[in-house]
């Protein structure tokens, strides 16, 4: 196949997959209603109602300030633990790092319902607790309000930051620090006057990366602002498609209100991740990083890692475990166990099917995700075909729509057609939402490989795909191993997106458990939750221990 027919191919393809549900969104937000109402026309009620009235500009506030407090609190915290792993002599830092960014690898929704289970004002479990031990009324913790939310979403968005800064600190000339020291300074004032400066550039880019993740998020509102009266966009995108008066167009228009949202968002994170760039420093010399020893303040600082630990991953699981086992109504403190109602939700023809649904999504999805991000990174980087730039460009794009707004997009798109419905709607949605990070991995693979093999390849007779299969693959099959099972994780834990394209036949786990939570049916949802995290640990295992992927250099 000649590079101009590759062209010609991908840009179809890739604008087919990302850019159309984009479109079909922001036309279903001019409509009167559904493509298949006969009545339907264009109009501009529906955006200037989202637009212009108090409510939906109201929400937009409730929203980007939530954001902003999720994406400070989260940059702060993620500083603070990246200078103790990265300039102190903290014990046990490789397994700390391993702690601190263990939560990228399971589902925020899930870690939401956890919390439901401990902190809701009346029977929550840690509430209940405090009332047995003190023997006193009244409610002492409160998850669904906006504090609480605030430092939720800041628990499961702290490990952006962390790796963002980390891997500035590595990058970052430690002679630097060593002269500042030299010259008197002390820890504090060469932390403040050297170090942070440095890696501003990269703390502003995770704050605005956390920033537009927290804006599009859907997962953790959706479970904890029921009670509250703090407002989401991506919570309203569902509602006004899910439930009576159903108004898909207004649900479309609060998409590209997001979208746009977003995409100021990543303007920003991408100018900061340049300026980030400018201040690299990683010299030829061989350099030993100076060690701030923190004396007796180490072990209470471990202490600080592992109270996050415990809250973001020990704590809920526990309660989720406490949800399932324990039978209702018990006492707290002389618990009843029982194994009854797993074996009841586990083996229910529907969680069956939703468990199928969700393995099959989870393996073709990175599957084909691989292979096209290969494919595509292979074009652009050794071939340069015609084209080039917009295809990188294209492929890129869904980095910059939330999961909801893409779903969305993806439902106005194929909604009409036979792929609706099935799992294969599913499959091209999470398809285009993850590619980028495929895509990425794979062209940082490709740096690393030398072209003279490649060349020695096409000197021998070979072609293209004989090339890519035969040599390039091989040697990049460590990084594609590593993208495959984040993009597993990914697939596994997605709620965004799936519950907008979720019908009966193709529910997935983390659907189904977002059903069962509707309903008020908590241990049910927690059973799932359990199921699906079970999924995950097996994918994170399988790629850390037998196939040696060491997932937090690609996150």
């Amino acid at each position: 196949m000649s590079r101009s027919i590759l062209s010609w191919v991908l840009i179809p393809f890739l604008t087919i997959l990302v850019l159309v549900p984009v479109g079909f969104m922001f036309l279903g937000a001019f409509m009167s209603g559904a493509l298949a109402d006969p009545d339907a026309h264009l109009t501009l009620e529906k955006v200037a109602n989202v637009y212009t009235t108090l409510p939906y500009l109201e929400t937009l506030g409730s929203t980007i300030l939530t954001a902003l407090m999720v994406a400070g609190s989260a940059s702060i915290c993620g500083i603070g633990m990246a200078w103790l792993i990265s300039r102190t002599d903290i014990p046990a830092r490789s397994t700390l790092e391993t702690f601190i960014i263990a939560p990228l690898f399971l589902s925020p929704f899930v870690g939401a319902v956890a919390w439901l289970v401990l902190g809701s004002p009346k029977a929550g479990l840690l509430n209940v607790l405090v009332r047995g031990i003190f023997d006193v009324k009244g409610t002492f913790i409160n998850v669904a309000t906006p504090t609480g939310i605030v430092l939720i979403m800041a628990l499961y968005y702290l490990p952006y930051a962390y790796l963002t800064v980390s891997a500035a600190l590595r990058n970052m000339d430690p002679a630097m620090e060593e002269a500042a020291y030299l010259n008197g300074s002390g820890v504090i004032g060469t932390a403040l006057r050297v170090t942070l400066p440095v890696v501003r550039p990269a703390l502003i880019s995770a704050f605005f990366f956390i920033f537009v993740l927290a804006c599009g998020t859907f997962s953790i509102p959706a479970v904890l602002d029921r009670a509250s009266q703090l407002k989401f966009l991506a919570v309203d995108v569902f509602q006004a498609s899910a439930t009576y008066p159903i108004d898909y167009g207004t649900s479309a228009a609060i998409g590209t209100l997001l979208f746009w949202i977003s995409v100021v968002g990543i303007a920003a994170y991408q100018f900061s991740s340049r300026v980030a760039r400018r201040f690299v420093t990683v010299t030829a010399r061989g350099y030993r990083i100076r060690l701030v020893p923190l004396r007796m303040l180490r072990w209470p600082l471990v202490g600080v890692v592992v109270v996050y630990v415990f809250l973001s991953i020990v704590l809920p699981y526990l309660a989720l475990i406490w949800s399932v086992f324990a039978r209702s109504g018990g006492d707290i403190f002389n618990p009843t166990w029982t194994v009854s109602n797993f074996d009841k939700v586990i083996t229910s023809r529907e969680v069956v099917g939703a468990s199928i649904n969700t393995i099959e999504v989870g393996l073709i999805t990175p599957t084909v995700c691989i292979i096209l991000g290969l494919i595509i990174a292979f074009s652009v980087r050794r071939l340069k075909i015609p084209g080039a730039r917009a295809i990188d460009y294209i492929t890129m794009f869904s980095v910059a729509v939330p999961g909801i707004v893409f779903g969305t997009g993806v439902f106005w798109t194929y909604v009409m057609t036979p792929v609706y419905g099935t799992i294969g709607v599913m499959i091209l949605a999470f398809l285009a939402s993850y590619l980028p990070f495929a895509y990425r991995i794979g062209d940082t693979a490709l740096l690393q490989i030398d072209r003279s093999l490649e060349e020695a390849s096409s000197l021998c007779g070979a072609g293209y795909g004989k090339t890519l299969m035969r040599i390039t693959f091989p040697l990049a099959r460590p990084a594609l191993l590593s993208a495959w099972i984040m993009v597993f994780i990914f697939s596994i834990r997605e709620i965004s997106a799936a519950v907008l394209l979720s019908t009966a036949d193709n529910v997935v786990l983390s659907v189904l458990s977002f059903n069962y939570l509707d309903y008020g049916d908590v241990p049910k949802a927690a059973v799932v939750g359990l199921l699906q995290t079970a999924i995950l640990a097996i994918g994170v295992i399988a790629g850390r221990f037998v196939f040696r992927v060491k997932l937090s250099n690609q996150m």
